[in-house]
This record gives C-alpha cells, sequence and structure tokens, in this order.
C-alpha cells in the first residue's frame, strides 16, 4: 500500500501562507493589547502617587502655615460661656486645662 499523496498546487501553498501570516497577525495583536492594557495600568499607578504626594504636600504645608491659626481661633471662641465669663485655658503635657 503507497500512502496518498496530496499535490502541492499554487493554490494550496497561498492558503497555508495566508493562513499563518493570519495567525502571526492575531498574536501580534494579542501581545499588543497586552502591552497596551500594562502601559495603562502603570500610567494609572504613576498618576495616583503623583495625586497622593500633591495631597500630602499639601496636608503638610496646611498643618504648618494655617491649622494652628484656625485651631487656636475655634478654643478662644470656646472659651467664652453665655453670661459673658472669660474662661482662661492653655494646653499643658496632659492636654487643656482651663483657669
Amino acid at each position: 500500500m503507497t500512502a496518498a499523496r496530496s499535490s502541492l498546487s499554487f493554490d494550496n501553498i497561498l492558503s497555508r501562507l495566508a493562513n499563518g501570516t493570519r495567525e502571526v497577525a492575531r498574536w501580534g495583536l494579542r501581545g499588543v493589547i497586552a502591552l497596551a492594557v500594562i502601559v495603562m495600568a502603570g500610567m494609572i499607578a504613576v498618576v495616583t502617587a503623583a495625586i497622593g504626594l500633591i495631597i500630602a504636600a499639601v496636608a503638610i504645608l496646611l498643618r504648618l502655615t494655617g491649622a494652628r491659626n484656625a485651631t487656636a481661633t475655634r478654643h478662644q471662641r470656646a472659651k467664652t460661656e453665655s453670661d459673658g465669663i472669660t474662661l482662661d485655658a492653655h494646653r499643658t503635657a496632659s492636654g487643656w486645662t482651663v483657669e
């Protein structure tokens, strides 16, 4: 018995080359999409970190500049009672002391 051979025709070769080219294009497209997803995830991580650093810097600036004045103003308002008596309060190591 002899094995049946298929004849190699020009159309058969072209169809195999076209199928191979399609498969290569599919894998290439998958690779490009995977790289795009990785790049976008990296960009989102960098932007998130930058926003976090900006928020931290603003919080430190507020703490160093304006927060003490606002806190002192709030406590000064709280020291005065409704009947007109002014209390003298100062901060100690254990907390606020009212005299």
